[in-house]
């Protein structure tokens, strides 16, 4: 027999069908790394977004009632127990930052005094997305 120098179709099939496998999990792994990592991002921003929206209403000295025990801020009616302010209300003020502009700047977020006098917010669902 010859002295046979290389490789064979057979094992260059086998590398690359090998490569290809361990690409496949590397790149759904790195997808779902990113793909949390802009989750996580996101509830942030709608956590920073509520907090900042308490911190602005105080800063601002707005008067709010206390809401009645059935108050309900997905819906509510015409009332002096909350407020409602902007993100780019927020975000002019240098109250919040909007990373990577995951939020809408003209959507709003009510604040208001729960029934026992505590300042709370709410941000509606489609304020922030990514």
């Amino acid at each position: 027999m010859k002295d046979k120098k290389g490789f064979t179709l057979t094992e260059l099939i086998a590398v690359i069908a090998i490569l290809g496998i361990l690409m496949t999990v590397a790149g759904v792994t790195v997808f779902n790394v990113i793909d949390s990592s802009q989750k996580e991002l996101l509830e942030e921003q709608i956590t920073g977004l509520a907090d900042t929206a308490i911190t602005y209403v105080l800063a601002e000295k707005v008067y709010l009632e206390n809401c009645p025990s059935n108050f309900n801020p997905e819906n509510p009616s015409t009332n002096s127990c909350y407020t409602l302010v902007t993100v780019a209300d927020l975000v002019q003020s240098g109250f919040f930052e909007n990373k990577n502009d995951l939020c809408e700047l003209n959507k709003e977020i009510l604040v208001y005094r729960d029934s026992i006098g505590e300042l709370k917010s709410y941000v509606p669902e489609n304020t922030c997305s990514y």
